[in-house]
C-alpha cells in the first residue's frame, strides 16, 4: 500500500518578495550610517531615529524576509538606539 503525500498549498501571506527587500534594506542602512554620522550637524533635519525605526518596521512587516534580512534589521535598530541613547544628555540617560 503507497501512502501520497498531501498535497499543501504554498502558504499565502501576502508579503512581497524577499529579494526585493534587499533595494529597501541597502537604502535605509546607507541613510541610518549617514543620520547616525550627521545628526548634530543638522542636515538630516525631519528625519528622526522614529522615523527610521519606522522605516524598517515596514520594510519587516512588507517582505517576506529570510534570516539574514532580519539580522540586518536588528542590526540598524540596534544602531540607532544606542546613537539615540548617545546623544542624550548624562542626566537624561536612564
Amino acid at each position: 500500500m503507497t501512502t501520497l503525500a498531501k498535497h499543501v498549498p504554498p502558504k499565502i501571506t501576502g508579503l512581497l518578495p524577499a529579494a526585493l527587500a534587499d533595494t529597501q534594506l541597502d537604502h535605509v542602512e546607507r541613510m541610518v550610517q549617514y543620520y547616525t554620522h550627521h545628526q548634530d550637524d543638522g542636515a538630516v533635519s525631519g528625519f528622526d531615529y522614529a522615523y527610521w525605526r519606522k522605516r524598517l518596521r515596514a520594510v519587516a512587516e512588507t517582505y517576506d524576509l529570510v534570516a539574514t534580512q532580519r539580522k540586518r534589521i536588528v542590526g540598524l535598530l540596534d544602531r540607532l538606539e544606542r546613537d539615540a541613547l548617545l546623544s542624550l544628555q548624562p542626566h537624561e540617560r536612564a
